[in-house]
């Protein structure tokens, strides 16, 4: 049996790959739903979990937003051909977390990246469509 591996770029400093044995840790990612509505139960999130201050909401919301809106063009291939949407989502995600951390600082971002949703915590946390 030949088995092939695909090397992903980094993200956040954290190589991806896609064995058979990655995509078989494959966590699909939660519906985008409605754009404006996803984006700021996240951002609300954010600035509720990480106190951050309120003139950071506008911008986290752009970002958000257009994360999601990039994001949304590559979700049909997640269900599909789940390697290929890692490999699309990386440099969104990459992206994405650095605008995050320019705006939050870098104590809050590192904070953010610990907020990352496990096992159960997946499906009904709105951070998951950031990091899934």
């Amino acid at each position: 049996m030949v088995q092939a591996q695909l090397s992903l770029p980094k993200v956040a400093g954290v190589p991806l790959k896609s064995s058979s044995s990655a995509l078989g840790n494959f966590i699909s990612p939660p519906a985008i739903g409605d754009i404006t509505g996803t984006s700021s139960k996240v951002v609300n999130q954010l600035t509720s979990q990480l106190g951050l201050p309120s003139a950071q909401t506008g911008p986290l919301n752009n970002i958000v937003s257009g994360f999601l809106k990039q994001k949304q063009g590559i979700m049909g291939l997640a269900g599909s051909q789940p390697a290929a949407y890692l490999q699309k989502l990386a440099p969104m995600q990459k992206g994405l977390f650095s605008q995050l951390k320019g705006v939050m600082g870098a104590a809050a971002f590192s904070k953010f990246l610990g907020m990352k949703p496990k096992g159960s915590a997946i499906a009904g946390n709105a951070l998951s469509n950031l990091f899934f």
